[in-house]
């Protein structure tokens, strides 16, 4: 088990890369037979290992510097340029749906049925926004103290969940729990200095077959049921598991070279993905549509996922670097 509290953790890489491979899977591809609704499955899957990883990388960024300033400007720096630059030629210029457009930018599209083919899929984004800006306040309000907030909303949102049967849903209060989940796993992850958390970890490390399939059937509506409702935690469960289990090649997998390009490539890959199955590489018999076109839409939007990654957001990226970075030294310190 990795030693690292706080830095990088490459086997992350794999897991960020699988779950968008999932979601793309999900949108562009046939999963299996339609009756099977593995489709709908592989998409709940890949967007609650995307959201725990957002939990457990912001959660940990915050315990270790809890400069809300810092952190807002690299969350924004880093979220909206391409949301707003690719709703803006989507909904705006294509469609002239400035009313999505407007939705998306304020925060509120999914709560609304303002998406639509090409551009529905932010409503994530909003949904990410919106657990961004409230913990942000609870630290800002509360200091450390504010993540004891993380577990009493994680235990709301499955009160919510339940008592209205929401198996799967796109409103924040009822689908957030897949980011707290990952801010659970990071604040376990850092306090494993505490009594008895190693010992808890060396077992968790070793559940890794049993928390997959659990993960998939609380994803598969069909099959799991009311497991649908624990989906954040066996999402949490399966990367806790990854993190925690000895090195052996399912750590060796998802440190690859090829996951690693594709996590840092991975949110422009969520967000241009549709676009290229609209128009005429969305139409056309099965047999033209997946042998033909789907492959020349994975050509293209890897191709603008990469220079967007490496263009665009890095500009912000670093710009938002560098601000915070010259904020850090013009702050007096202390003797």
């Amino acid at each position: 088990m990795t030693e690292t509290r706080t830095g990088y953790l490459p086997e992350l890489d794999g897991v960020r890369a699988a779950s968008i491979l999932l979601v793309i899977a999900t949108h562009l591809l046939p999963v299996g037979p339609s009756h099977w609704e593995l489709n709908s499955a592989t998409g709940l899957m890949g967007m609650s290992l995307f959201f725990c990883l957002s939990g457990f990388l912001i959660t940990r960024f915050l315990y270790e510097s809890p400069d809300i300033g810092t952190f807002f400007t690299r969350r924004i720096a880093r979220i909206v340029p391409l949301m707003a630059f690719f709703s803006f030629v989507v909904a705006g210029l294509m469609y002239q749906r400035w009313d999505t457009f407007q939705a998306i930018m304020l925060l509120y599209m999914n709560y609304t049925a303002l998406g639509f083919k090409g551009i529905g899929h932010l409503w994530s984004l909003c949904v990410e926004m919106h657990f961004y800006i409230a913990i942000g306040l609870a630290i800002w309000i509360f200091g450390r103290r504010g993540f004891w907030l993380v577990p009493v909303a994680a235990i709301l949102v499955m009160w919510a969940r339940v008592d209205i049967g929401a198996y799967k849903s796109i409103n924040t209060h009822l689908r957030v729990d897949e980011i707290l989940s990952g801010s659970l796993l990071a604040l376990f992850w850092l306090n494993l200095h505490r009594p008895g958390f190693e010992r808890i970890a060396h077992w968790w490390g070793r559940g890794f077959w049993i928390f997959l399939p659990l993960w998939f059937l609380s994803s598969h509506t069909q099959l799991g049921g009311d497991m649908a409702y624990l989906r954040p935690y066996f999402a949490m469960a399966l990367v806790g598991s990854i993190l925690f289990m000895p090195e052996g090649f399912i750590r060796q997998i998802c440190r690859l070279p090829v996951l690693a390009y594709i996590a840092a490539i991975s949110y422009a890959l969520y967000v241009w993905h549709p676009l290229t199955a609209l128009g005429w590489l969305g139409e056309g018999d099965k047999w033209t549509l997946y042998l033909i076109k789907r492959p020349i839409s994975f050509v293209l939007f890897f191709a603008l996922a990469h220079i967007s990654t490496f263009t665009l957001e890095r500009y912000f990226t670093q710009l938002a670097r560098r601000l915070t970075a010259k904020k850090a030294a013009a702050e007096p310190t202390g003797q």
